[in-house]
């Protein structure tokens, strides 16, 4: 705990007022823990809302909902605000991914400073302070080694664990997806690994192998010749017959010729891999393990489950759309080398790299420090035979293929080189799991743990024990720790407790207006309108959810006032001049008929053309003012 106060200074000294990062995310998380509080008070479900994109409400099954520290923040942490829960909890899931990971790397060492060790590296790991300027769900990474230490038990038969198993399963479908889908990733490669022995060996290319790779060598230097061409020349257009053939780019040979280098690469290599099953592991024994883990799981995610069906069968499910070279893009491999965007000191210049690259300090990123890695690549190198060694060099190298995302990119440049995520980004339950570089997680996790590893052999053979642990912490802090961290001050203008206050009943539209999930904004949307929304409590129109139904999308377009609105508020309208807007007495009239009440004009952030569209064409009924701000009421006739 006292890591996660350091690692977030001075949040500590702002509780009740502020939040982790800029406006964004984790406004949006921050109005998770007040719907929940709401719900509570007054009844319904949390996994709908009808505050949000008034006047049709929206479902939250697929929004990143954080129901159970929500749910924790209205019941345990009640008598707080709930920007102070926010925080509380926060600060709890800090320091709950280092504890975790010091109970794992205990699953592998007696080493008790050694784990400690261990569990500082994944607790400081740059994924983490990336993840706090917005992803509350993500910074709860502490499922992931709850899960891994149960399902250790799972995959050896063990019964109490799979009960522990399937409590985190279902746990995790309440804090986060990723982390999820992970989970089940992470079960099945763990009873690969514990249920077989496998080695891989080099043999001798037999005459079709010499004939592949002679033919892909060829084809790679005909493809590495196309390249250069077309990079100096321009390239060149041609007519064939009746078809136009445009060879002005590199992708698609890009493509090619690293295909066919790892056809080249394999032949030439001829791996055999051998694989018997480990001896003393029981299939019997670990199938009704695996079932009770599964069932309870089942049980737990019972109303997701079945919501997200009943989303399916009325086809609001959403999910995202893949095209060959448009998917979102995983870490930049160049980022392990560049060091922390977020550090104090040259953080800076780091961040300034990453901009000038076209980088995400948060999607790209997969720096995991200088000296964690250099333990964990000792630990390879030195026990890669053990078990535990082979179990994490699984896990690790899994995750960071999948962290790559569906083709490499060095640098900000997308070298073209096909990647496995290119194929499991359209499996059903992972394709919602969209941005790869997420996984990343557990390749800190990994290293956390091979660094724990390597930490326990060091100290044998010290004269110092406790001076390589000591080192190692001093060492990631060092390197890893954000402070001072950036905050979100978070403003209460009064005027929004003179809406709170006013008797007549409807929804409020903000403006400008918008509408935000995960693939977009239509209009523009202030992320603080939804903390603003838990001072007046009125519902509001627009709003920000991870996953906009197409049937609530379709009704803001039809609407005639809200589309003009959404249209007015974006800061380059590429229709507003082309589509005539409403008369006054149509926008007030359709206004008033879906209990829209109130309209408040942020008269700074506004654009011209939606400022002089509400003062001097609509002409609502001023009810307050302040230097930022107008409050205007909807009156039908007015």
């Amino acid at each position: 705990m006292a890591l996660a106060v350091l690692m977030t200074w001075p949040l500590a000294r702002h509780l009740s007022s502020a939040l982790p990062g800029p406006p964004g995310d984790n406004v949006a998380f921050l109005w998770n823990f007040w719907w929940m509080r709401a719900v509570l008070e007054s009844g319904g479900s949390p996994f709908w809302t009808s505050h949000l994109f008034a006047p049709y409400g929206v479902d939250l099954t697929l929004n990143t909902h954080t129901a159970l520290p929500a749910f924790i923040g209205a019941t345990v942490f009640a008598p707080l605000n709930i920007v102070a829960t926010q925080n509380v909890m926060t600060l709890t899931a800090l320091a709950l991914n280092g504890f975790t990971a010091f109970r794992l790397a205990r699953a592998f060492t007696t080493d008790l400073a050694a784990a400690f060790a261990g569990g500082v590296i994944f607790a400081l790991s740059a994924y983490i302070s990336a993840h706090l300027l917005g992803h509350f769900n993500l910074i709860s990474a502490y499922v992931l080694p709850l899960f891994i230490l149960a399902w250790m038990g799972v995959s050896r038969g063990s019964r109490r664990h799979a009960i522990a198993a399937g409590l985190v399963l279902g746990a995790t479908a309440f804090i986060d997806y990723y982390y999820l889908v992970y989970e089940f990733a992470i079960a099945a490669l763990l009873l690969i690994v514990e249920a077989s022995v496998w080695t891989i060996r080099r043999t001798e290319p037999g005459r079709t192998a010499r004939m592949v790779k002679w033919s892909a060598g060829a084809g790679a230097v005909v493809l590495a010749a196309a390249i250069l061409f077309i990079a100096t020349t321009g390239g060149l257009e041609f007519d064939l017959g009746s078809q136009h053939v445009s060879m002005r780019s590199t992708y698609n040979p890009r493509q090619m010729f690293w295909l066919l280098a790892g056809v080249w690469l394999l032949a030439r290599w001829s791996p055999r891999l051998d694989i018997g099953w480990r001896p003393g592991w029981s299939l019997r024994s670990a199938i009704p393990a695996v079932a009770i883990a599964g069932s309870i799981f089942i049980v737990m995610a019972a109303p997701l489950i079945w919501r997200g069906v009943r989303l399916m069968t009325s086809g609001d499910y959403v999910s995202q759309r893949y095209f060959w070279r448009s998917a979102p893009g995983g870490i930049d491999l160049a980022t392990l080398a560049l060091g922390n965007p977020l550090h104090p000191v040259w953080g800076h210049g780091v961040l300034g790299i990453y901009e000038r690259l076209g980088l995400s300090q948060t999607e790209s990123l997969a720096w995991l420090g200088l000296v964690p890695m250099w333990l964990a690549f000792r630990t390879i190198r030195r026990e890669r035979s053990t078990t535990a060694v082979r179990m994490w060099l699984v896990l690790g190298a899994f995750f960071f293929i999948w962290a790559l995302g569906p083709h490499l990119e060095i640098l900000g440049a997308d070298t073209g080189m096909i990647l496995p995520q290119t194929l499991l980004r359209y499996l059903p339950v992972v394709s919602n799991a969209r941005m790869p570089a997420r996984a990343i997680v557990v390749v800190c996790l990994a290293v956390a743990m091979l660094s724990a590893i390597a930490m326990s052999k060091l100290r044998l053979r010290s004269g110092s024990p406790m001076l390589v642990p000591a080192l190692v912490v001093l060492a990631v802090i060092a390197d890893n720790l954000p402070a001072p961290y950036p905050l979100l001050q978070l403003e209460r203008p009064a005027i929004y407790d003179v809406l709170r206050d006013r008797p007549e009943p409807g929804a409020l539209c903000e403006l400008p207006v918008g509408t935000q999930d995960g693939f977009g904004t239509i209009g523009m949307l202030d992320p603080r309108a939804l903390f603003y929304q838990t001072i007046h409590g009125r519902p509001i129109v627009g709003g920000m959810i991870s996953r906009l139904p197409p049937s609530v999308r379709a009704a803001y377009e039809g609407d005639v006032a809200i589309s003009a609105l959404l249209r007015l508020s974006d800061p380059q309208p590429w229709d507003a001049i082309t589509r005539a807007l409403p008369t006054r007495q149509q926008t007030i009239d359709s206004l008033t008929a879906k209990g829209i009440a109130f309209v408040m004009l942020d008269r700074q952030s506004a654009p011209p053309a939606l400022v002089t569209f509400v003062e001097q064409e609509l002409r609502l009924v001023e009810v307050s003012r302040d230097a930022r701000r107008t409050l205007y009421r909807v009156a039908s006739g007015s």
